[in-house]
């Protein structure tokens, strides 16, 4: 068998609102980082994907709510510079954003606004030219940023987008989890295939690579797309990926994008926000190093 192959900020009315509510959070981060208070380091799970419209920023901004449901300090940051929607899925201001923070202009936790369902998120941006807006150098100045970010929080989920930019790679190589989303498709599982090739890198680092098969019909043809995908990259490229779970095709997560509401907040009961929810618990009861606390449900 062959080597597989594939071929400005909006404005929004309850910005100054949301700005306000997150003050007291960003001057709480500032004073502990001024006071140099540490805490336990918390984990950091990337949701990608091989191509874009697979749903990785719906997963990300749903999987956020749910770990926040959870009882964790979580934060979402959207580091996808091709589309940065993850604002407007969760009804949230676009500025400021992670532009801003590359750019040298703000401080990481002077971003930070208040998200849906107890999260905090920090915005991203799209870039024409991803590569000259994020250098080495605000690459390695947004890692360190997060890295104290970090201290504060229990989880920081990640949308990195499907763009095989440095960022990303970066945001792979030290993540603790990649949730790599793809689907039934036959060109998003060679681009999936693709994806592991050019960006996750075994040597470097020690993150555990799920797969997500959204718009699956059911667990068989999920099982079946991660065996092609899984099969590729251990015979191609020594890597063995874990199948994390099924995402099944929602109407009502369209409805939610277009209300500005994460999928699991308007429609608790939907197939797919009871999916993304047993993802969630899945992530905690295998994850002994996310900090032990009682699994409660925020009312």
């Amino acid at each position: 068998m062959a080597e597989p192959t594939s071929d400005n900020t909006t404005s929004n009315p309850k910005q100054s609102t949301m700005r306000d509510q997150a003050d007291p959070l960003r001057n709480l981060v500032l004073r502990q980082s001024a006071a140099g208070v540490d805490g336990t380091q918390s984990r950091m799970i990337v949701i990608a994907g091989g191509k874009s419209g697979l749903g990785v920023t719906t997963l990300t901004v749903n999987l956020a709510v749910a770990l926040a449901r959870h009882g964790l300090r979580t934060v979402l940051i959207d580091a996808d510079m091709q589309h940065a929607d993850a604002a407007l899925l969760c009804g949230c201001a676009t500025s400021p954003n992670l532009g801003e923070v590359l750019a040298s202009r703000r401080d990481i936790h002077e971003v930070l606004q208040r998200g849906p369902g107890g999260i905090q998120l920090v915005p991203g941006v799209a870039f024409e030219n991803s590569s000259a807006a994020c250098t080495p150098k605000a690459q390695q100045r947004f890692l360190r940023q997060l890295h104290s970010l970090s201290k504060h929080v229990d989880v920081v989920v990640v949308d990195a987008g499907s763009a095989p930019t440095e960022l990303a790679r970066q945001l792979w190589a030290c993540s603790d989890e990649i949730l790599l989303v793809t689907s039934p498709d036959v060109v998003a599982v060679m681009d999936s295939y693709s994806a592991v090739k050019t960006m996750f890198a075994p040597a470097a680092t020690s993150s555990r690579l799920q797969l997500v098969v959204n718009q699956a019909e059911g667990p068989a043809e999920a099982a079946d797309v991660f065996r092609r995908i899984d099969q590729s990259c251990q015979r191609f490229l020594g890597v063995s990926l874990e199948l994390a779970t099924d995402l099944p095709g929602d109407l009502q997560a369209k409805q939610a994008a277009c209300h500005g509401v994460p999928v699991l907040l308007l429609a608790p009961q939907s197939p797919l926000s009871r999916s993304i929810d047993h993802l969630a618990d899945s992530l905690l009861a295998h994850d002994e190093a996310l900090p032990e606390q009682e699994i409660r449900r925020v009312a």
